[in-house]
């Protein structure tokens, strides 16, 4: 007799539609297409492509990008859902109103006795971790993607954290040759302080490839920022540091052919507030076999050695720059080692199988999370004996 096939609300903030252009995403997208056995319902744009498998419920939304219209409909959805389906997995970055979708997702879950899985790619806003007077709000179990944000939601007091760090579909990031001409350095990020962008300014001031390079800033904008504006700042600033070979550049609908197209990418952020703990241009470039130059921040550590991480300040920055475009053994070292690296640690293939556990897991788990007779598997993170455990990093993280 056939098992029924599990159904799974697949909830995020964004619709998960068209444009791809965040980790909450990439990373539900990823899930959806990795793990055919499950029956999954989401939500999509209006007029936008079905390019997730499953049933897709359309909403309003003129750009696909978070709102309070598109807040309120995802609510809608997930809370209409809830009876039709086996599993809820929400993979939403934690912010301020996080604490307000956890007590009503995971209240009205309990009720119906379905079980939550939450996936948080990263921390936009540290409020979101307090709930102020009474429990702490979480959705039950956690993933997030380093264990630099798994030891602070811990320590906020979420009772089940895990960690799973993205993956990348290797089949559409083929490794290209170094480009010629001009060597162009490459920071992809957003207008946030200590995002880096400044920083990278100032390196490339700093740089020996400062007048015969360029660099590029593929920058975009957070909601309610005036990005012409802050475009405009960028401008300046470069031009008091005397750097006149630049290029700023809002939304770029071709992430792909942009990182081809570097030389060497960038990002000496000194904070990664609103941005996934491990930023999915990092790895893009990895894969494109184009050289990382990044900060050493913790949840970074992960891509020790193939990347260079250097304090996040301009001078650092820019002597990193200088070693990898200036030395062809250094640069060809740095491009293999990064595309070995992504191989390994973040396949979409090993980021299912981890999915895959945690799913099996939440559904083996009877009325009130006891495991049912005979449900097998470990938690994962946790190893038994004879198996692999869940997450291996090579080297610790920086204390």
């Amino acid at each position: 007799m056939n098992r029924p096939v599990p159904r799974v609300a697949l909830v995020t903030s964004h619709p998960l539609s068209a444009p791809w252009d965040s980790a909450d995403k990439h990373l539900a997208e990823v899930v959806a297409r990795m793990l055919p056995e499950y029956r999954f319902l989401s939500v999509r744009r209006v007029g936008a492509n079905r390019d997730v498998p499953g049933r897709q419920v359309p909403v309003l939304s003129r750009t696909g990008r978070p709102g309070p219209l598109v807040s309120a409909q995802v609510a809608a959805f997930a809370l209409g859902a809830l009876p039709l389906v086996d599993l809820v997995h929400a993979v939403v970055t934690i912010g301020s109103g996080f604490p307000l979708l956890a007590r009503c997702l995971g209240s009205a879950a309990a009720r119906l006795g379905r079980p939550v899985l939450h996936t948080a790619p990263g921390v936009v806003d540290p409020s979101g971790l307090s709930a102020g007077p009474g429990p702490v709000p979480h959705l039950g179990t956690t993933v997030v993607l380093s264990q630099q944000s798994a030891r602070a939601l811990r320590a906020a007091g979420f009772p089940d954290v895990r960690v799973v760090p993205p993956s990348l579909p290797l089949h559409r990031w083929r490794v290209a040759p170094r480009p010629t001409g001009e060597p162009v350095v490459l920071f992809a990020g957003h207008y946030d302080n200590g995002g880096g962008a400044e920083i990278a300014v100032a390196a490339f001031a700093a740089s020996a490839m400062r007048d015969r390079g360029r660099l590029v800033l593929a920058m975009r904008s957070r909601p309610g920022q005036d990005e012409a504006k802050l475009a405009e700042r960028l401008r300046r600033h470069a031009e008091s540091l005397g750097v006149d070979r630049i290029d700023v550049r809002g939304h770029v609908a071709d992430m792909p052919a942009l990182v081809r197209s570097a030389t060497v990418v960038v990002l000496p952020a000194a904070t990664l507030a609103g941005k996934a703990d491990i930023p999915l241009v990092l790895l893009e470039a990895m894969a494109a076999g184009r050289p990382v130059v990044a900060s050493d921040l913790p949840s970074l550590a992960v891509l020790d050695p193939a990347v260079a991480r250097v304090r996040p300040e301009a001078g650092a920055t820019a002597r990193a720059i200088d070693e990898i475009l200036t030395d062809d053994g250094v640069w060809r070292h740095r491009a293999l080692a990064g595309r070995q690296l992504v191989e390994r640690k973040f396949s979409e293939a090993a980021v299912a199988r981890r999915y895959r556990e945690v799913y099996r897991e939440l559904l083996d788990r009877g009325p009130g999370g006891a495991p049912r007779a005979g449900a097998g598997s470990p938690p994962v993170g946790r190893s038994a004996p004879g198996r692999e455990p869940m997450v291996v990093f090579e080297r610790g993280e920086r204390r």
